[in-house]
């Protein structure tokens, strides 16, 4: 592997870490702010709103609670998804690339990522639905505006899951015939 090689590896490892530690500080933030809104610790213009749906809290809790739980578990899954990212590279040998390890992270990836596509579909479809009825949501797209690329993102990361169980066939018959 030549040295370029590992200094790119080596970067993109650190750069998921600090993507997943970014996730889960957004994720933490959104369960305080949900917890410091329902149980009223705070007043809202004193808080650090990640998701500011404080007028949509005193016109419907149930509605708030469910925007809110939807904007945690898209984020959650993101998170969650970038963790199985790091482990890619933990457990990468580009001597023998295709390992049982690999090809099962990358396979709970794309279902993961594909879990964030539907996840995030719902939400901009009651995002949506309840902006028609009149509550103050409009803030709340940019949490799930990009679930449609993580769909395609899921479809074809689903391709390479299926590459790697092939490319792992094929490399564990060349070293059974050497």
């Amino acid at each position: 592997m030549s040295p370029k090689t590992d200094f790119v590896i080596k970067l993109l490892h650190v750069i998921s870490w600090i993507i997943f530690i970014a996730l889960c500080y957004q994720t933490g933030a959104l369960m305080f702010n949900y917890a410091f809104m329902q149980f009223q610790v705070f007043p809202p213009e004193n808080q650090y709103l990640i998701l500011d749906l404080s007028k949509l809290f005193t016109q419907s809790e149930i509605y708030f609670g469910i925007l809110f739980g939807l904007a945690i578990g898209v984020n959650g899954l993101k998170a969650y998804t970038f963790y199985l990212i790091t482990l890619i590279f933990q457990y990468l040998n580009l001597h023998k690339p295709f390992s049982k390890e690999i090809s099962s992270l990358i396979s709970k990836i794309s279902y993961y990522i594909f879990a964030v596509g539907i996840l995030g579909a719902i939400a901009q479809g009651i995002n949506e639905e309840l902006d028609k009825q009149g509550y103050p949501v409009e803030n709340a797209y940019e949490h799930w505006d990009d679930y449609s690329a993580f769909l395609l993102m899921a479809a074809v990361v689903f391709v390479i899951a299926q590459i790697f169980k092939k490319g792992m066939e094929i490399q564990s018959e060349n070293d059974l015939t050497v």
